[in-house]
């Protein structure tokens, strides 16, 4: 072969011009070396990718803490809260402030404004507190100012014996808890479901009287005697020598020895001498138990950036070679990590497998050649996205998945559409590089504004701040990742693999091909050819029938045929919880005997479902099942949490949530029984039937809540209704009478004694390992349970200063103070200053939608409150205030987001018009995703929602496609009439419109027919999508040729 020969044989880049696209496709080993650099890169950063289970969620909250021992909550109310919130309401960046006072503890939650500088805000209320005068009260600890953190699990250890005591199998969990924290990934170790450590020095009314001492004074001495002191330095020859006076003590035995009284004939009285005490556990009891075997539970948490997959392989190798104490069982509770590793190979396995129904597609339409590469471009796309994870600060997690989920339409619409360009320069005679440097260069510009424009819709995502809708606000930067890389794939990789004269399809390969070639030309010519030329000849009527079309959809919506659930979108997993609540100051005995009938109620649900879908059960009387989503635990008499594991499917053929509704129908009447809440995700969603009433009169609020609630129940299918004025525990209001004001007695010297004497004094707090433990001085408990030792108490007179009295005398509180008993709130809550309750209740989907329950409760006696009851103002809360905070905040972005994508697309098709008829893709798309969910007997959810999005992409991709080359048929004709031009763009999209419509609901029908628990949340995604597809299809093929023809046939 001679050099011209060669030449001419050879491809050469000048035969389509120059530039990047033309370097590429005629350099194939420059593209091959990009794709193997963005595949060998989004492999490796892929391996370094942190794996969680949720995002990291931004709360824009900001709280407000105080710790009060002791006080009540109105107490808390009028010391602390209000006094917070005159200092934070009003605050610029500051939307909403809710407070609420608990027994001992008062909280002030600052929502922050959409646009607000969480930092700057969260900076100015902590100067805005310091700066309040005299705050915080007596017997208050500081404030803790901090944004709201979520607390994130990777799993959790049960640490139970038959054999062990309280004391012995905290121990052991102990023990376990500090080798755990030896783990090299393991920062965040907690123990729950156990009470914490406290030194507790008690000493009767007796004891005290007879050394003529007060709890006060014994404080103070111990306060003194247990500290470390460095007392300088001493400068010596020698060199420096510093001074430590080192008292401290550390165990309760310690303390025996302090002197605290010294008698006149030098005889010294220690605290062991007139005090019990007492190393072991803080008062309250806490109970908990894995299968009736007492139990200490061990949580080990992540922290920002940590890969929960690390962790728990870390912790789970660690247990394997561990060797429990003899009695102790040692075991896996929860595994945090596991359904995510399930969700996430089960997406991989059937995303492989849509990838390779796609690739038998496309191998029946292209060239084997065109349809290996076109299909590589895909999972390459994904895999270039996770080179921009770690700059980016991404995880591999649910919100990612999705974002990636979301794009796959798009994917593979940018690789179709060039693939397709290209093919279509060659059927025009062009030689192999000359078409595909063409090919892509005919349509670089409409798939890179379409790629913009889908950025751009993403970008109110980033700006959802509610609980509901956190994990989507990753969505914008994966989608742009995802995109750029899909483009530089599509345009510089492709086409130097299309770009070459020699053929892969042999025999009988080809023959197929030429056989749907002619097919799908015959397709074109003969039906859809027609029946476009038909559509644009017909406006009235095409027009009509899309409208037509979308009405019905949207009635469907109206009229519940699909009902619309948008709240709370609930994350299946394998156990299911219920926790219960009994009235305020109900003892832990009779808590656990009601907690006891609940799990039994479980063994009912196993006989009513084949495989016995419960295989554990864990009950905690005291505490809640699980650990806190934020702050700690807390000890309360009157809760308890119950979690029922399931099995494996598919030994268990019932889903969590049947099993939930079957526990709620089995459980029966329970004595004292204020509510039970049972849910089945990995965490409790939000109410999504619930209001806030406001009203200045507590017993207007009161009154209107109880109506409220009392309607509430009388709806099919509103369960768990409860509020917020829940009464709380007995008190006794103590007022001093003349007597004792002439006794020289005043208020605060009385409640000062007996709060010493009652609740206790705090010494000091003493770190002992990993434990922060206090050290109290108080009365001994049988001196503090019951009425007739408060009557009896001694209260202290002050000394005469004129010394005609003894100093120190005491008299009986029943002599100088009148008691009353009233009965108050168990929590006291504020809205914006203003005081609140909350009715909270959940719709349960399979008898009545949200939406329902709140039309028929809104329309039903919320007018009817309002006048009855002036100055009243009713809110939304819950899950549906969250929804309303996501509609403002689309509200603000939305009409800038739509005028950015506006004047891109105006831009390029140079028309102030197209892009309308380009956007009205949208509700054509949304039409066929409600259609498809009402075929198919699904709710429409967030998922749904999202797959629609997705859709949208690919819309905006075509209509940009089919509308450019419009204008270049156009252009090169002018002479052309609308109509011709409309239906010959139309007929030149037709393959790639309809090979995109169809590869990509082939690609994604796997997950159509998912019904395991790990996947099943994305079917709506995927029915939306199918749907969208399907009509948005119709839409790019007829109505828009139609819409074309309003706007420039007019004329014609």
């Amino acid at each position: 072969m001679n050099a011209t020969e060669q030449a001419r044989r050879e491809p050469s880049v000048s035969a389509g011009g120059t530039g990047l696209i033309a370097y590429f496709a005629g350099n194939p080993v420059a593209a091959n070396l990009l794709m193997v650099l963005i595949l060998v890169s989004g492999v490796a950063a892929g391996l370094r990718v942190a794996v969680e289970d949720y995002p990291e969620f931004d709360w824009r909250i900001v709280t407000v803490t105080v710790v009060a021992p002791g006080s009540s909550p109105r107490e808390v109310e009028e010391d602390i809260v209000r006094r917070v919130e005159e200092g934070v309401i009003g605050f610029e960046g500051v939307q909403r402030v809710v407070s609420t006072s608990t027994e001992g503890l008062g909280t002030v939650q600052v929502e922050l404004a959409t646009f607000a500088h969480a930092d700057t805000v969260l900076n100015d209320i902590k100067q805005a507190v310091d700066n309040i005068e005299n705050f915080p009260p007596p017997n208050a600890e500081l404030p803790e100012v901090e944004l709201l953190q979520l607390n994130r699990e990777a799993l959790t250890l049960a640490v139970s014996s038959e054999v062990l005591n309280e004391d012995n199998l905290r121990r052991a969990a102990e023990d376990v808890r500090k080798e755990l924290l030896q783990l090299p990934s393991t920062a965040q170790v907690d123990l729950f479901g156990t009470r914490d450590r406290e030194i507790s020095i008690e000493l009767s009314e007796e004891a005290l009287r007879r050394h003529g001492l007060s709890l006060a004074e014994v404080a103070n001495t111990v306060r003194r005697a247990s500290l470390n002191i460095t007392s300088g330095e001493l400068t010596t020859e020698g060199g420096g020598v510093v001074l430590h006076t080192v008292t401290k003590r550390t165990r309760g035995e310690d303390f025996a020895g302090i002197p605290v009284l010294t008698a006149l004939d030098g005889t010294i009285v220690t605290l062991g001498d007139v005090a019990e005490i007492h190393d072991e556990f803080v008062e309250g009891e806490v109970m908990a138990r894995v299968d009736e075997v007492p139990a200490v539970f061990i949580r080990v948490g992540l922290i920002e950036g940590q890969s929960i997959v690390q962790i728990a392989d870390e912790v789970r190798h660690w247990l394997a070679d561990y060797r429990a104490p003899r009695d102790v069982d040692v075991n896996v509770w929860n595994d945090m990590a596991q359904p995510h590793l399930d969700r996430f190979a089960s997406l991989v396995r059937t995303g492989a497998a849509g990838v390779i129904l796609v690739f038998i597609l496309l191998i029946l339409v292209f060239d084997l050649r065109a349809a290996v590469w076109i299909t590589v471009g895909i999972p390459l796309s994904f895999a270039g996205a996770l080179i921009f994870f770690g700059p980016a600060n991404l995880t591999m997690n649910l919100g990612t998945l999705l974002a990636m989920f979301l794009m796959i339409g798009l994917v593979v619409d940018d690789a179709l559409v060039v693939g397709e360009s290209i093919a279509a320069e060659r059927e025009l005679g062009k030689g192999p590089l000359e078409a595909a440097i063409a090919g892509a260069k005919a349509v670089v510009s409409p798939i890179t504004v379409a790629a913009a424009t889908t950025v751009l819709a993403f970008v109110p995502f980033y700006f959802m701040t509610s609980s509901s809708f956190q994990i989507v606000r990753v969505f914008p930067l994966v989608v742009f990742f995802v995109l750029v890389v899909s483009l530089v794939e599509a345009i510089f990789i492709l086409p130097a693999h299309l770009g070459h004269a020699g053929r892969w399809s042999l025999w009988p390969l080809r023959a197929v091909q030429e056989r749907v070639s002619v097919w799908l030309q015959m397709l074109s010519d003969r039906t859809v050819g027609p029946a476009v030329s038909w559509a644009v000849r017909h406006v009235r009527v095409t027009l009509a029938g899309a409208v037509g079309v979308v009405v019905i959809s949207l009635l469907l919506l109206r009229f519940d045929a699909v009902r619309l659930i948008l709240i709370n979108y609930e994350q299946p997993t394998d156990y299911v919880q219920a926790e219960l609540h009994l009235p305020v100051g109900t003892s832990l005995e009779v808590t656990r005997e009601a907690a006891q009938k609940v799990a039994a109620a479980i063994d009912a649900v196993n006989e009513q479902f084949q495989g016995k879908p419960v295989r554990s059960v864990s009950v905690v009387v005291g505490q809640p099942a699980q650990y806190p989503l934020v702050g700690a635990p807390v000890t309360q008499s009157h809760i308890a949490g119950i979690r029922a594991h399931l099995n494996e499917q598919p030994l268990r053929r019932s889903t969590p949530t049947e099993v939930a509704r079957a526990w709620r129908r089995n459980l029966g009447s329970i004595a004292h029984l204020d509510r039970v809440e049972f849910w089945s995700a990995q965490a409790r969603t939000r109410p999504n039937v619930a209001y806030v009433l406001l009203h200045e009169d507590e017993a207007v609020l009161q009154q209107a809540a109880s109506e409220l609630q009392a309607f509430m129940q009388g709806i099919p299918g509103v369960i768990e209704i409860h509020d917020s004025l829940v009464p709380g525990k007995r008190h006794l209001r103590i007022e001093l009478t003349p007597a004792g004001e002439a006794a020289g007695l005043t208020p605060l010297a009385v409640a000062a004694q007996l709060r010493a004497n009652f609740h206790g004094v705090e010494v000091q707090r003493i770190q002992r390992g990993h434990e922060e433990i206090k050290v109290m001085v108080r009365y001994p408990p049988e001196s503090r349970t019951s009425l007739q030792a408060l009557v009896s108490e001694r209260i202290r007179r002050p000394a005469d200063p004129g010394g005609g009295r003894e100093p120190a005398a005491e008299v009986p509180l029943s002599t100088v103070a009148n008691l009353s008993e009233s009965l108050e709130l168990a929590s006291r809550v504020r809205v914006n200053g203003e005081q609140a309750a909350e009715v909270n209740a959940r719709a349960d989907a399979a008898i009545v939608s949200p939406q329902e329950a709140r039309n028929t409760i809104e329309s039903g006696i919320v007018a009817d409150l309002l006048e009855r009851y002036p100055g009243l103002r009713i809110e939304p809360g819950g899950g549906v205030r969250d929804q309303g905070n996501n509609v403002r905040t689309l509200s603000l972005l939305l009409p800038v987001v739509l005028i950015a994508m506006y004047v891109l697309m105006a831009a390029f098709l140079r028309s102030y018009w197209k892009p309308l008829v380009a956007a009205a893709g949208f509700p054509i798309s949304l039409a066929g995703a409600i259609l498809l969910h009402w075929i198919l007997g699904w709710d429409f959810n967030w998922m749904s929602a999202f797959g629609v999005i997705a859709v949208f992409g690919v819309v905006v991709n075509d209509a940009l496609v089919l509308l450019d080359r419009y204008n270049i048929i156009h252009r090169e004709n002018p002479m052309v009439p609308a109509i011709a031009a409309a239906s010959a763009a139309t007929r030149h999209r037709f393959r790639a419109v309809f090979l995109t419509s169809v590869t990509t609901m082939v690609g994604l029908s796997p997950l159509l027919f998912e019904r395991g628990e790990d996947l099943i949340f994305i079917v709506p995604f995927i029915v939306s999508m199918l749907g969208g597809l399907a009509l948005s299809g119709v839409f790019i093929l007829f109505v828009l040729p139609a819409l074309v023809m309003v706007i420039d046939g007019a004329a014609e």
